[in-house]
């Protein structure tokens, strides 16, 4: 008998195969896999096929952000009770607040899990289970599936303001452990593991707290598959980068547990498939993991169409006029060099900080703005921003800052402000190194969303000294990159002191962060900010706060399509690299 689970994660919100900032079809997307898998079911009516999802499903595109306006109507449920046996939980489920998850999951009747969350007196409590199991008749007996779900326990630090004293998270690891237990009492055949999590084999990520344990979870006793994300990556695939002696990346298999991590945005499909004999009693023969690539998939043009409605709401809804822009924006090189996007934001939050400064009652001290690069590639050679001249609707503003992070204003002193700085400067790599910069990820990198500017400061970086930190901020090494700081051509003192206007992911994530005195917490996104930005003619000059020593010429990776872009910047293009990236070289 055999038995086959499709498995998405990270869809971010991808549900139509449409890019609404470039308004051009795509090649992948929810409804694209949804093809493959009901042509498989078709094809084979004696196989058992489930499909789950694995988190971080209701936020990220366009379609999420039609949902948040329109709660009471929203356009996801329809497929996720069309499409999935089950879902589970991811980080960014929980960027809208908890009473948003319970008006959407009460249109839901596909079972949500998560098994290390206690939501205590939410009504969530009741919504979403620990565990579940799904039976299934075959011919040779009846099959019982468990299924088990996890996210990382610093949710509590990035959705701090939504989540504290909601909601108490328990270890993965324990979690995962006490919930499968109960699911071989209930009699489970097998159980399957939905990690929100990477696989890394970081010190910090094998500690008990650690945020990426996927591959501690193969240790675990009786669990038979396990679909893992968070991090944006593919896996089974030759180049995923772990030290693992009893990888078999054929058959995607760790400890001999098949694996799959189906990258983001619904670009790939996991499959786990299980060869099973029932003749006595249950008995997994073999198993193994393989990912599909959506742009191989021909959609259903019937399922399109009965989807079409949906699609025209969403692009009426991003049609909305705001105001104008003069020049050409474009995020290809804001991890090097001034960008548009990236100080739009953060002229956006200093405008509105000093609308309500005296409102309420903010002392009266410098305030620095900065912003980060939010789309700078991680996502593939897609994921930039790019609005052409002329004017500008909401979905310009949506493409600007993606993530649902709600503003607040903290008080740092210069200290805190060089700590701050210095992180940033750790996404640079050293003057010997081929790239300037450290892989645009996560795990094994540093990402360009935890790459802040402070764009009306001036900064010199020293990039022939070791990094201070790590991209996860925390700290590696006693070494000092900032060399030299100044606010107005004057020299920052260690208890100078700084109005900063921020956002709860920033302040909850950094450790030297969130001690800091917070003067102001706001239920208004940096998103909503931006939006009211927009409406005006944002006209600004465009800074260069960075000063990057030894100076030079670097090597760095970034779209191919970037190339059109290029105008004044001391940048030329080098190569391409066959994948939609390529190798340009800056003069710093």
């Amino acid at each position: 008998m055999k038995l086959t689970i499709f498995a998405t994660s990270d869809v971010h919100g991808t549900i139509y195969p449409y890019n609404y900032f470039d308004r051009k079809p795509l090649r992948h997307g929810l409804l694209v896999l949804r093809t493959y898998i009901e042509q498989y079911k078709k094809e084979r009516p004696d196989e058992i096929v489930l499909t789950v999802d694995n988190g971080d499903l209701l936020q990220g595109d366009v379609w999420s952000d039609y949902d948040v306006d329109h709660p009471d109507d929203p356009l996801i449920t329809a497929h996720l009770n069309g499409m999935y046996d089950v879902i589970g939980l991811g980080n960014h489920e929980f960027n809208f607040g908890l009473d948003y998850l319970d008006t959407l999951y009460s249109k839901v009747e596909t079972p949500v899990i998560n098994s290390n969350i206690d939501f205590l007196g939410s009504p969530l409590k009741e919504k979403i289970r620990k565990n579940v199991v799904l039976e299934y008749d075959a011919p040779d007996g009846r099959v019982k599936v468990g299924f088990v779900s996890a996210v990382p326990t610093q949710i509590m630090k990035w959705d701090k303001q939504n989540l504290e004293g909601k909601v108490e998270v328990s270890p993965m690891q324990d979690s995962i452990d006490r919930e499968v237990a109960v699911l071989k009492a209930q009699g489970a055949d097998m159980v399957i593991l939905l990690s929100h999590s990477g696989m890394s084999r970081a010190k910090q990520d094998l500690e008990k707290f650690g945020e990426n344990q996927a591959l501690l979870m193969t240790f675990l006793k009786d669990i038979d598959g396990i679909v893992f994300g968070h991090t944006h990556e593919m896996f089974p695939h030759d180049a995923y980068e772990i030290d693992v002696s009893t990888l078999d990346i054929v058959k995607g298999t760790v400890n001999g547990v098949p694996m799959v991590q189906p990258d983001v945005s619904a670009s790939h499909l996991g499959k786990l498939s299980f060869d099973i004999d029932m003749t006595d009693g249950f008995e997994i023969t073999d198993s193994r993991a393989q990912l599909i690539k959506a742009s191989r998939i021909e959609p259903d043009a019937h399922l399109l169409q009965k989807y079409e409605g949906q699609h025209q709401k969403v692009l009426e809804y991003l049609s909305t006029g705001l105001g104008k822009i003069q020049n050409p924006w474009h995020s290809y090189f804001s991890r090097v060099a001034p960008s548009y996007p990236v100080q739009a934001v953060a002229e956006a939050v200093k405008q509105y900080t000093h609308e309500i400064k005296d409102e309420i009652g903010l002392p009266d001290l410098p305030v620095l703005p900065f912003a980060s690069a939010v789309k700078s590639g991680r996502d593939g050679p897609d994921d930039y921003t790019v609005i052409e001249p002329g004017p500008s609707t909401l979905s310009d503003a949506i493409d600007l800052y993606k993530h649902a992070n709600n503003f607040m204003i903290i008080k740092v002193d210069g200290r805190i402000l060089k700590e701050w700085l210095e992180w940033s400067a750790s996404q640079f790599t050293s003057p010997e190194h081929d790239s300037l910069l450290h892989p645009n990820r996560s795990r094994g990198g540093f990402p360009g969303y935890n790459f802040d500017l402070f764009t009306d400061l001036e900064y010199t970086i020293d990039i022939s000294r070791p990094p201070r930190y790590a991209s996860a901020a925390k700290q590696i090494s006693d070494s000092g990159r900032i060399v030299a700081m100044s606010y107005r051509g004057k020299e920052i003192q260690a208890d100078d002191e700084f109005i900063i206007p921020a956002h709860n992911y920033r302040v909850s994530y950094t450790p030297f962060l969130r001690e800091q005195e917070v003067l102001h917490e706001s239920d208004k996104s940096i998103r909503d900010l931006v939006i009211k930005y927009m409406k005006g003619a944002p006209d600004f000059e465009l800074k260069n706060p960075i000063t990057v020593i030894p100076s030079g010429k670097y090597h760095f990776i970034s779209a191919t399509k970037a190339r059109g872009y290029i105008k004044d910047e001391p940048i030329r293009h080098i190569r391409e690299m066959g994948d939609g990236f390529s190798w340009y070289e800056i003069e710093m």
